[in-house]
């Protein structure tokens, strides 16, 4: 109990100042508790999925998720001059009639004149294999489902605002947000509760009446009342579930982690402690490489009050879905990064690191834009052993193989620069950071296959996964054995490295791409242009690279 009082005070410190910033009468708003694709999560985390799955941001324009869905459920006529809604395909636009202003952001009324014919393009294309759809068609599914959403949640509180909202009736109402727990663990939305047809028990009616009361008071402009409202109705709906409704400080920590963003903020200290190493390169300067130092332990500290936080909120290891793999893997990057530069004070071992843990970082930027960051697992995964020493273990040695890689890319270049002091020192580095990522993927694979017996019932099934898990092995071994009998130098090993780091990012989510095996889940979309370009940029780099790196060497 210590410890978590420690690390929610040290993460609510880190997020205070963002917090500060929040409008008084939404604190309560943010922390009430919704059932969401099987999650109970806070009111909070909803808004910001929804707002990514509508505008394809987390802040649009700067528009602040939890604000905005008070609009679309308290004043829905407000809502309608929200700039939320991305279209990617501007050809649609022209398809049902719209003013066509080029891909962006459109508002509710914006779209209103080509609603009835953009639910005749959707009806037509949900009739066909998704994969049979031209990029419009595709396009009109996915922005009428995303306003067929937002229409439900404009009658959410029908019941209680009257007037225009009432059109679509208690009836219609949205099963989103699912704020009321009922018997058998079913969560509906109040209005979806009040036309159930059955007798509500009191304590739901007094919840519901409260959540009316909120509705009108926000109307009002009442935010006192609006607060005083939902204070009462998420106490009431936590000593009405008991235990089965999430801690009141989890709540609380999920809403802090949102708004302090500690990935991003990571990132951000990742990318200056980078040009804080240019500039040390520039100048030559020992102090600002120490600037660089610190600022990649500021990061590493966010970074890792980061995970600790989720891994609180979900009761999981660190790494359950691909979002996590790039988090952890960058966490990883960042303290081989350190470790190196302690113990090799000039040494690339600082930038690799840092260069590594931005950029996948900014990777899950983009992926956690796909959705809940912390959704339900899929049963094979449901394994809080396993996820905490297989997929652990191998993501360390990811981690390890894409520092390597990187710093591959430094000796070549050092040596293509005639660098010869210091080839020698980076390539000492390089074979121990390799030797890193080799071990880790190794006990990471024989781990892996334990799970699979356990699962699956076979060690070993050829599955695309595993045999990138074994590729990835294969591949640093034999640069090994390649070093020890002197068939390469030191410009081999590091495009050797190079190739490690290509044969991690087919293994890593190369294999998703495809959709084939036991290991298929964490598919995303439109990433196999991305890492057809990543191939092609290293290919390039080792074959005008290399030769000149080894004529140097000679000479």
């Amino acid at each position: 109990m210590k410890a978590r009082a420690a690390l929610m005070l040290t993460v609510w410190l880190a997020a205070a100042a963002t917090l500060s910033a929040a409008p008084v009468q939404l604190r309560e708003f943010r922390r009430m508790a919704v059932m969401d694709q099987g999650r109970l999560k806070p009111l909070d985390t909803f808004a910001r999925n929804l707002l990514k799955q509508f505008s394809g941001r987390a802040r649009p324009e700067g528009i602040d998720a939890c604000e905005w869905l008070s609009r679309v459920l308290f004043a829905p006529g407000a809502s309608a001059a929200d700039a939320v809604f991305l279209v990617r395909q501007p050809e649609l636009l022209d398809a049902i009639g719209v003013t066509n202003r080029g891909r962006g952001r459109y508002t509710h009324a914006q779209l209103r004149p080509g609603l009835r014919r953009l639910h005749e393009l959707a009806f037509r294309g949900s009739s066909r294999d998704e994969k049979d759809l031209d990029r419009v068609e595709f396009e009109a599914l996915r922005l009428f489902y995303n306003l067929s959403a937002y229409h439900g949640l404009l009658h959410a509180f029908a019941f209680a605002l009257g007037g225009e909202s009432a059109a679509g009736g208690a009836g219609g109402a949205s099963s989103l947000p699912a704020v009321i727990p009922l018997a058998g663990d079913r969560w509906l939305s109040p209005g979806r509760a009040l036309a159930g047809g059955t007798p509500l028990p009191a304590m739901v009616q007094a919840e519901i009446s409260l959540l009316a009361t909120a509705a009108r008071a926000y109307g009002r402009n009442d935010p006192a009342a609006f607060d005083r409202a939902l204070a009462g109705f998420n106490r009431s709906i936590r000593g009405r579930q008991g235990p089965d409704t999430p801690r009141p400080w989890k709540i609380s920590l999920e809403v802090l982690y949102n708004r302090a963003n500690p990935f991003f903020m990571a990132g951000l200290a990742y990318g200056l402690a980078l040009l804080f190493l240019l500039l040390a390169m520039a100048c030559r300067c020992s102090p600002v490489t120490r600037m660089a130092a610190w600022s990649v332990a500021a990061g590493f500290l966010a970074h890792t009050l980061g995970i600790a936080a989720r891994m609180l909120i979900s009761g999981r290891p660190p790494v359950t879905n691909l979002y996590e793999t790039f988090v952890f893997v960058a966490w990883t990057a960042a303290a081989l990064g350190l470790v190196a530069a302690r113990l090799q004070k000039r040494g690339p071992g600082l930038a690799a690191g840092a260069l590594a843990a931005a950029a996948l970082l900014s990777v899950s930027g983009r992926h956690a834009l796909e959705g809940d960051t912390m959704g339900m697992l899929t049963a094979v995964l449901d394994s809080n052993l396993w996820l905490a020493t297989h997929v652990v273990t191998i993501a360390l040695g990811y981690g390890g193989c894409v520092v390597a890689g990187i710093i591959g890319h430094v000796l070549i270049i050092q040596a293509v620069r005639g660098r010869n002091d210091a080839v020698a020192g980076t390539a000492r580095l390089l074979y121990a950071v390799l030797a890193f990522g080799l071990v880790f993927t190794v006990i990471g694979t024989l781990m892996g296959g334990i799970w699979a017996d356990q699962s699956w019932g076979r060690f070993w099934g050829w599955d695309p996964k595993e045999n990138g898990a074994l590729l990835i092995i294969a591949w640093c071994a034999a640069l090994f054995h390649s070093r020890l009998a002197g068939w390469i130098g030191p410009v081999g090993l590091a495009a050797g490295a190079v190739g490690s780091l290509v044969t991690v990012a087919l293994a890593w989510f190369g294999v998703n791409l495809l959709g084939l095996g036991l290991h298929a889940y964490g598919f995303t979309s439109g990433a196999m242009r991305g890492l057809l370009a990543f191939l092609a940029v290293e290919l390039v780099f080792l074959a005008v690279a290399v030769p000149l790196a080894r004529k140097r060497i000679r000479a």
